[in-house]
C-alpha cells in the first residue's frame, strides 16, 4: 500500500510540473487558451485568471504529491 501512495504521489508531481509550465506559457500568452462559445462564455473569466488559477493548482499539486501540503499521518 504505501509504494501505490509513493506512486501516485510521484504521478502527482509530475502532473502539477506539467501544468505550472502550461499555466505559465499561458500567463505569458495567453491566446493559446481559446473560449468554449455556447451560453457560458459571457459569463467566463479572462483567460490569464484561468492561468492563474490553473497554476495556483499546480502548485498545490505538486506541494501536496510530495507530501509538504498533507497533514501528518496518524500512528
Amino acid at each position: 500500500m504505501r509504494t501505490l501512495y509513493r506512486l501516485i504521489g510521484v504521478l502527482m508531481v509530475a502532473a502539477g510540473c506539467l501544468g505550472a509550465v502550461a499555466c505559465t506559457w499561458a500567463l505569458i500568452d495567453p491566446s493559446i487558451i481559446t473560449g468554449a462559445g455556447g451560453s457560458w462564455a459571457a459569463h467566463a473569466p479572462s483567460p490569464r485568471w484561468r492561468a492563474a488559477f490553473g497554476l495556483v493548482f499546480s502548485i498545490a499539486l505538486v506541494l501536496f504529491g510530495s507530501g509538504r501540503l498533507r497533514h501528518r499521518r496518524l500512528p
